[in-house]
């Protein structure tokens, strides 16, 4: 079965009793490690117990076509479930998935990762159709995910923030959970117990070289500047900016023009939009937003969104993340261009 990105937290709190196989993979590593980990959690009351857990790998296992099956066999001498944790796993290995699943074991549950499968990949369409499996996506965290994230650490720390310095934040980070999730704690310590962040606090904790390669691609491709926006992007992939983070920060710019163009249309001028905008917009962003609301019309602004949500799907799909992300922001250029 397939576990939609909805109903994932759902899934690792309470997992199916019939579970024998789940496969976390994607693109955002952290997240593959952070949900494989919560429901090895649930799964067995400790990881660190050498009789209940075994940790393989995908080398392993291809490597070795009964080890996977003999594990996967053998039975806690205390008794309950046998977890089998298997990490970095590809597509070599579905047969082996596949032979297990036709004759499963008993009080056993194998929990894989991998960075190397995508939806296409045999390992996940079998798992898709198979209801002793379950495939996980971990893509980005989206805003929403950010701010429940950031909101979840905070309060462990009676910490309380500025709205400004929350959308900063949810705009930033993303790429990667377990980025996202040590940049939080880090402005949590800076912080304090019982402390208050504001913008000025999350922008210098906070603030780098990665968010401002990411900012000043976005800008020079709404721009149309293809010169600009190409070196920016080379730059950009040669000091390993995440294209991810690149893809997802221009889908929240351009859905930002898309809903104040909309309030346009209903009669508010940009500066009365761009005022009226919750979550607000910063003061820096200003001057930028207001020239791209007079270059850019709803239809191309859907247009751009339609081909950005396109190369993210792509890279979910096995196409590079750069390779996708350099097409659609050339394309976004030329959309400019085109009169």
């Amino acid at each position: 079965m397939k576990i939609t990105a909805q109903n994932i937290e759902n899934f690792i709190k309470a997992p199916p009793q019939n579970l024998l196989v789940a496969l976390f993979y994607g693109q955002d590593q952290g997240l593959i490690n952070e949900n494989a980990l919560a429901l090895a959690q649930q799964l067995v009351p400790d990881l660190n117990d050498p009789f209940s857990v075994n940790t393989l790998s995908g080398e392993q296992i291809t490597a070795d076509p009964a080890l996977l099956f003999d594990s996967a066999s053998t039975l806690p001498p205390m008794g309950g479930k046998r977890l089998i944790r298997i990490n970095n796993i590809t597509d070599t290995a579905t047969k082996h998935i596949e032979t297990l699943l036709t004759n499963p074991p008993t009080d056993c549950v194998i929990v894989m990762t991998s960075q190397s499968v995508n939806t296409r990949a045999k390992l996940v369409k079998l798992l898709d159709t198979n209801p002793q499996a379950a495939s996980i996506g971990c893509y980005a965290d989206t805003p929403q995910q950010l701010t429940k994230l950031a909101n979840e650490i905070f309060s462990q720390h009676h910490i309380t923030t500025d709205q400004d310095a929350l959308n900063w934040i949810t705009a930033n980070l993303g790429a990667d959970r377990l980025i996202s999730r040590s940049e939080l704690e880090k402005l949590a310590i800076m912080a304090g117990t019982n402390g208050h962040i504001d913008l000025n606090t999350a922008m210098t904790a906070l603030g780098d070289s990665t968010q401002i390669a990411t900012t000043q691609i976005i800008i020079a491709a709404a721009n149309g500047n293809t010169h600009e926006m190409s070196q920016q992007l080379n730059r950009a992939i040669a000091d390993a900016t995440p294209p991810e983070a690149i893809l997802r920060g221009a889908i929240n710019y351009f859905l930002k023009l898309f809903k104040l163009l909309a309030m346009m249309q209903q009669g508010a001028n940009a500066t009365t939009a761009i005022n009226q905008f919750k979550p607000p917009i910063f003061f820096q962003e200003k001057p930028t937003i207001t020239k791209h609301l007079n270059q850019w019309t709803p239809t191309k602004t859907n247009k751009a969104l339609q081909r950005l949500n396109k190369a993210e799907a792509e890279t979910r799909k096995g196409i590079p993340a750069n390779t996708a992300t350099a097409q659609a922001m050339l394309a976004i250029c030329l959309m400019v261009k085109k009169r």
